[in-house]
């Protein structure tokens, strides 16, 4: 029996809509793939502009020779403070002895004696509590010298690790730009070369449109994570959880045009012999002959072909009797040409 030209638009499109399911797994494989090298080549491309070193701009403020002189000046405020703990530690004994000589040599004359030896003790005690306390005074000065220099130090080298610092940062953005400029000079052409490809190919209905299809979600999932990672220190939490809204959101809009349109249901339910608006269980009606209108919803089901005048299913993308391509679906592929 000769085949015509609908039935074998008709027999190819059946086999697209068989396949399309290890099609699509493999298209994402190939996404998944793809998005691994990609990854790699962005962060790879980091190496391009060269990095700032934090050490060269502690060098150019000397922050190092700062932090040497303040290492220098604590050693020297240990050894001060050292010196005059055991200072008053000396202080603290030569006071008491000489405070307990002169209590005993009090008491000699309140009872109206004389004792020369401990008059030459107590003599002794207080010209050591006198020298020791001359001791603790002079470090005391030695140590609150050495503090006031360490202080002002700390504050120099402070100083200058900001001034570093800032500088750093400065350079570092510039760095991040100098990055950004690199990583967009890749995926934004790499990004336009898909759409092109994409564009073509749904243009052209090649049977590579579904390669074409995953090129351009690989290219724009590149962007995707270049913008995460590029602002994820600006906006955080907050701004990933908008734009994995607005990313989640667009899918599911793309998701519900190319897979869950009308067409595709209205399709699909046909060919379970389901009403196209409802997708009620259609039956014939008498003597077998398929029913006009749905006994569910009341709509429409059989229309008079343009070509061979013989009833066919409304939203059928050709008459089953003819094989002609409904008027409405010419018209509707002609005003996408246009």
């Amino acid at each position: 029996m000769p085949k015509y030209e609908g039935e074998d638009a008709s027999e190819g499109e059946e086999e697209r809509t068989e396949t399309t399911r290890g099609e699509k797994i493999l298209a994402s494989a190939m996404v998944v793939f793809l998005l691994i090298g990609g990854v790699q080549i962005l962060n790879e491309l980091k190496e391009i502009p060269s990095q700032p070193q934090n050490d060269l701009y502690y060098q150019k403020h000397g922050v190092y020779k700062l932090k040497a002189e303040e290492d220098s000046i604590s050693a020297e405020l240990r050894t001060a403070s050292k010196t005059l703990k055991n200072a008053n530690g000396e202080f603290s004994r030569a006071k008491e002895d000489y405070l307990f000589k002169r209590e005993e040599y009090r008491v000699i004359l309140d009872k109206g004696g004389e004792n020369a030896v401990k008059e030459r003790e107590w003599e002794e005690a207080r010209a050591r509590y006198n020298e020791s306390q001359e001791r603790v005074e002079a470090a005391q000065a030695v140590y609150d010298e050495v503090r006031g220099r360490l202080d002002e130090k700390q504050g120099e080298l402070h100083k200058a690790r900001v001034l570093a610092r800032e500088e750093y940062d400065r350079a570092y953005q510039k760095y991040r730009l100098k990055v950004l400029a690199v990583r967009l000079a890749f995926v934004l052409p790499l990004l336009a070369v898909a759409i092109f490809v994409f564009l073509r190919a749904k243009k052209a209905r090649s049977k590579y449109l579904l390669h074409a299809n995953a090129f351009l979600a690989f290219a724009s999932l590149l962007l995707i994570f270049m913008i995460v990672e590029n602002v994820w220190k600006f906006v955080h939490v907050l701004g990933i959880s908008i734009l994995g809204a607005v990313a989640c959101a667009v899918t599911l809009a793309y998701l519900k045009k190319q897979l869950f349109s009308f067409e595709r249901v209205s399709r699909s339910r046909l060919r379970e012999g389901k009403c196209p608006w409802c997708g009620f269980p259609l039956r014939s009606g008498a003597g077998g002959v398929a029913a006009l209108f749905c006994q569910n919803c009341g709509r429409r089901l059989l229309e008079e072909c343009s070509e061979c005048g013989e009833l066919r299913p409304i939203l059928a993308r050709f008459c089953p009797n003819c094989g002609a391509e409904s008027e409405k679906k010419r018209r509707s592929e002609k005003n996408k040409r246009f």
